[in-house]
């Protein structure tokens, strides 16, 4: 994956992007009230670097690698609306799934290639990725903007996110799980999700889910109350994803491909 370069953006997307960002100074502001939005769910398993975990791994983890899902380009364009308002993670990270994170250290050989470096997955962790999904096939979900979820992280500190329909994603992180016991530093539940932004408050949630809510809605051609709030994708690959320092855009290191020998 290359690192983020200046985009054009479609015409509707520059719209909802201008309509977002007056909302980004008041995501943080709201009340103490308490709103009505998804449950919130048992806190993910999955820390940000500044946690204390950040401290505490074993030397052959790290959190400069994840093995994750990445949703494709033809649905990313309402998320990132979004994300580059709302989400002080926009610059480091794609959209995406965390599966396995952190991952294991240093997963990329560099090689030089036509005069230019290059990093590629090590064949010994391929190999172990496609021996725990190749009994999966690629399946179909659906990213849940209606109702969205929310962590809450403390009184003043909230993350929300869309959520896949299906339980074939949690299926496919048991079987790496299973593949990959090293990785498992957290013993929490796993809650697959897609962040798109940080609030300050319950309102301010409550606020940037309204906002992901009409972004997903104005790119599927506005809302048909017989059909749910939500972005369609075909899931048929995992990544491994990496980045040199921990300022730096994760890119993508290797792809494997579900259901191959």
């Amino acid at each position: 994956m290359k690192e983020d370069k200046t985009i054009v953006a479609p015409a509707w997307e520059t719209t909802v992007a201008k309509m977002h960002a007056p909302l980004a100074a008041s995501v943080g502001q709201g009340s103490a009230l308490r709103v009505a939005c998804a449950p919130t769910p048992a806190p993910s398993r999955y820390l940000p670097p500044h946690s204390n975990m950040a401290k505490q791994l074993p030397a052959h983890l790290t959190h400069k690698a994840a093995l994750a899902l990445l949703p494709p380009a033809s649905i990313a364009a309402p998320i990132e609306a979004v994300r580059r308002v709302h989400d002080k993670h926009f610059a480091r990270w794609p959209p995406h799934i965390n599966l396995l994170y952190p991952f294991l250290a240093s997963p990329s050989d560099t090689i030089l290639e036509g005069g230019t470096l290059s990093s590629h997955l090590k064949k010994d962790i391929r190999a172990r990725i496609q021996n725990a999904t190749r009994s999966i096939e690629p399946f179909q979900i659906s990213l849940n903007a209606d109702p969205h979820g929310v962590f809450s992280h403390g009184k003043r500190s909230k993350t929300v996110w869309l959520g896949p329909s299906t339980e074939r994603v949690q299926q496919l992180h048991a079987a790496l799980q299973a593949e990959f016991t090293e990785c498992d530093v957290d013993q929490r539940p796993f809650t697959p999700h897609l962040s798109v932004g940080q609030a300050q408050s319950d309102a301010g949630a409550q606020k940037l889910g309204e906002e992901i809510n009409r972004s997903v809605a104005h790119f599927n051609n506005g809302i048909d109350e017989d059909q749910p709030v939500a972005l369609d994708w075909y899931v048929d690959k995992v990544y491994v994803i990496e980045r040199k320092g921990y300022h730096d855009r994760f890119q993508t290191v290797g792809s494997i491909e579900l259901g191959k020998e």
